[in-house]
């Protein structure tokens, strides 16, 4: 396990997800369908003359269906005997190959990518975490098909977990698990007047700080979350005075919260 120490100091186990089982019947049927009806079709193609284009055109269907079904494979290995135990107070990652992580929640720095998608009236959502421990581990557990954008400070090991079933419940519990444990002590820090980072930007009793700029809270008329991105905006400007992904910035919930106490208090008659 990563950090010090078992499972049994996470205290009580509240649920366990398993990962998810690719899909495999739709793989099969259209590699039955490619390879046993396409290929006869390509051969009397070319015999009548048809020219380089069908070659090229089924040249580039074999290969986007060996790319998926590698992709596939690859997904399976991760997901055989992986499992997410979600504790009273930390988690636990079990990899496909065995090895285990363990991450407590007043400790632990969580990335959250969360995309909603809306077509033919029906919404879909992916979902991507990105869990951190202090010995610099770095676990990504969620949707294989998403790489987030982000980078993450503090990181000596990237390991790629499973797709877990059920990511709208767990994803969730992880980062309300994370806040419970974390905010009454990043907000006594935040009134002691320590500065407090999140990855690539700051809070502090006098402002926000990102990409060497701060503004003071004086100065800030707005914080708000638009399309996955965290935006400040400035007294007197109509352009954003900062944008920043909401999956760059860890334990968002801890930071938006305290970002908005100190917003609030300086607005304070």
């Amino acid at each position: 396990m990563t950090e010090s120490g078992t499972a049994p100091r996470l205290g009580a186990l509240r649920a366990t997800y398993a990962a998810r089982r690719p899909p495999w019947t739709g793989y099969v049927v259209g590699g039955v369908l490619l390879f046993g009806g396409g290929t006869p079709l390509l051969v009397a193609l070319l015999v009548g003359g048809a020219g380089p284009l069908p070659v090229l055109a089924f040249s580039i269907g074999y290969a986007g269906y060996v790319w998926m079904l590698v992709d596939r494979v690859e997904l399976a290995r991760r997901g055989k005997g992986a499992r997410l135990d979600l504790h009273e107070r930390g988690a636990v990652v079990t990899l496909g190959g065995g090895s285990v992580h363990t991450f407590d929640w007043d400790t632990v720095r969580v990335h959250q990518d969360v995309l909603h998608s809306r077509k033919n009236g029906i919404t879909t959502s992916s979902h991507v975490y990105t869990l951190i421990g202090t010995d610099g581990v770095a676990c990504t557990i969620g949707d294989s098909g998403r790489i987030s954008s982000s980078r993450y400070a503090g990181i000596v090991t990237h390991v790629k977990g499973a797709e877990f079933a059920e990511p709208e419940q767990w994803g969730p519990a992880v980062v309300r698990a994370v806040g419970e444990a974390q905010l009454g002590r990043v907000l006594e820090e935040a009134a002691n007047g320590r500065k407090l980072e999140f990855n690539t930007i700051a809070l502090g009793l006098h402002g926000v700080e990102h990409k060497e700029r701060t503004l003071p809270w004086g100065r800030v008329s707005e914080l708000r979350v638009v399309n996955g991105r965290f935006h400040v905006k400035e007294e007197g400007r109509r352009s954003l005075a900062m944008d920043v992904p909401v999956s760059a910035i860890p334990n968002f919930p801890v930071f938006h919260t305290v970002a908005k106490r100190l917003h609030e208090a300086t607005r304070r008659p």
